[in-house]
């Protein structure tokens, strides 16, 4: 992969920059989400009914993007929130500009609701995850790992520490990871790269 390998803090100093030289986080937030929901409707050429699973950072904000362009492009969405409802101000922004169509759900209801789903993308941590997945999220992730789903993560897998340094038992397993700008030191070790099947880098510049 011929791509920049960046650490979480030199991530974020990038990102700093590009803020305090006009590209706002948010703007980088909605490049996130819509271009690789841009790249999802490329692949697929009917909608797939989508299930995102959301925490509560900016991770989230970057799948609530993604869950607002597909539902414009007719794509049945359903949001669930695992982390509870209090969500980072670029997140909850984002939130309040769902469409009506989009569904929200809990977390109880996710196996009733897997068996009418085609793809589950993973907004739940990114690359700041440190330490053990609460046990609530290791289940979501487990009967999401057994359904017949095409899973997507956002940057990171969710358990996966961005520089490699942790991996949590039951973390997610895409088919399909977007790395956003840059690569991670952790997307660069075998195991991590199991996790993430293919990567596709969504560049955040204007």
């Amino acid at each position: 992969m011929n791509m920049p390998v960046w650490t979480v803090a030199q991530m974020k100093a990038w990102e700093d920059t590009q803020n305090r030289e006009g590209l706002s986080y948010a703007q980088m937030m909605e490049h996130a989400g819509s271009r690789a929901a841009k790249d999802l409707l490329c692949r697929f050429h009917s909608s797939q009914h989508t299930l995102i699973l959301c925490g509560k950072g900016n991770n989230a904000g970057d799948g609530l993007v993604l869950a607002r362009v597909l539902s414009l492009h007719d794509w049945p969405v359903t949001i669930m929130f695992l982390q509870g409802q209090q969500l980072s101000a670029l997140a909850e922004a984002n939130r309040k500009s769902l469409p009506v169509t989009v569904d929200c759900i809990n977390v109880p209801q996710l196996h009733t609701v897997l068996p009418s789903v085609h793809l589950v993308v993973d907004a739940v941590y990114g690359t700041g995850f440190h330490g053990e997945l609460p046990q609530a999220i290791e289940r979501c992730f487990d009967a999401v790992s057994q359904a017949d789903v095409f899973k997507v993560a956002l940057d990171m897998p969710s358990g996966v520490a961005g520089d490699g340094e942790e991996i949590a038992a039951g973390s997610f397993q895409a088919q399909l990871t977007y790395v956003f700008q840059s690569l991670k030191p952790a997307h660069c070790l075998e195991h991590v790269r199991q996790l993430c099947g293919e990567i596709v880098r969504i560049d955040l510049l204007d």
